[in-house]
């Protein structure tokens, strides 16, 4: 009787081993399977809040460096856009240049042509979008900033008109052409009332990147450019407007598109004093994100080799303790059949 208690002993000994080595090899294999010493926050112990902070800061740095991608590939397109209207609408002062050096051959047509040409590029520039969002709508991002360009020309041409009839002087239509409002030029009527556009890059930190296609810059561009595609030059003896106004008027819209040149100028350098902040805040999150999985991986991570060595060992030890419980097994049934 001692006998069967001593072996019961040793089998159920040797069964609890086996849980425990089980349950050991268990751990290692998820060790390996995870690349993490643990499953839950609690077996970590002290370092359990440290982890989830670290896990929180690792969150958030991948949110700002989302938000940081987005405004630089905005940016991107947009100081691309600005670039080409200030090359546009360069070109057509060059065309301006020309026609006038050569005096009494003046011609007004070709002046006309380089205009329409670049009012067209303009417009779609102020138009541009990534996916369905248009840049230069400020926080309207789903409306067309610029729609009305056959209104621009009907009410530019009514300028014409007028000053060609006498009605307005040459002053007064470059008053007129001035003060003409955000919906005559032909841009959306929700645009106006667009608020800004910014890049959250940090917690405390918002990168203000708005160019809309009604600032100043934009404006003069595209009014200048809509003046030279419409102009006309008086006939002597039918229109009550001079050549000497003609000219005047042109002068005064050579300064108006110049001016509109350096307000885009000055949009280009906003965005990029905006892409260049952005640059430095994501080469500092992601200073900190390599930092912090650095710091995660010796709070966090397992030694994927070591743990593997272990549940090799462990394995072994399983099979030898199988091979003792077979041996017993065996004895028990001997020592049965010798006392029968």
């Amino acid at each position: 009787m001692a006998t069967s208690i001593s072996t019961l002993g040793q089998t159920i000994g040797i069964i609890n081993r086996n849980k425990t080595i089980q349950n050991q090899m268990s751990q290692f294999q998820n060790q390996i399977a995870t690349g993490v010493k643990y499953q839950t926050f609690k077996e970590y112990g002290a370092d359990s809040l440290r982890i989830q902070r670290y896990r929180s800061d690792l969150n958030d740095i991948t949110g700002f460096l989302y938000n940081i991608n987005i405004a630089q590939t905005n940016i991107k397109q947009m100081d691309s856009a600005l670039s080409e209207t200030e090359e546009q609408a360069g070109n057509v002062l060059s065309a301006i240049n020309i026609q006038l050096t050569k005096g009494s051959d003046f011609n007004l047509e070709s002046i006309k042509g380089a205009a329409s040409a670049a009012l067209q590029i303009v417009q779609a520039n102020m138009n541009v979008k990534i996916g369905d969002r248009y840049l230069f709508a400020g926080s309207d991002v789903s409306n067309q900033p610029y729609t009305g360009a056959a209104t621009a020309t009907s009410n530019m041409q009514t300028q014409v008109t007028n000053w060609l009839a006498g009605t307005t002087t040459a002053d007064q239509f470059t008053t007129n052409v001035e003060s003409m409002t955000d919906s005559q030029l032909g841009y959306s009527t929700t645009l106006g009332s667009a608020k800004n556009v910014y890049a959250r890059a940090d917690t405390d930190l918002e990168v203000d990147y708005t160019v809309k296609a009604s600032d100043q810059g934009y404006k003069d561009v595209v009014a200048g450019l809509n003046v030279l595609a419409n102009l006309k030059i008086p006939t002597e003896g039918t229109d009550a407007a001079t050549k000497d106004d003609f000219y005047k008027i042109l002068d005064n819209v050579y300064k108006f598109i110049q001016g509109g040149v350096e307000g885009l100028r000055d949009s280009s350098a906003k965005v990029a004093s905006a892409a260049g902040t952005l640059n430095t805040m994501a080469t500092n999150h992601t200073n900190d994100q390599q930092n912090l999985q650095k710091v995660m991986e010796s709070t966090e991570a397992t030694d994927v080799t070591e743990a593997a060595v272990k549940f090799q060992a462990l394995q072994n030890q399983m099979e030898s303790s199988y091979r003792v419980t077979a041996i017993i097994s065996q004895l028990n049934l001997a020592r049965f059949l010798g006392s029968s």
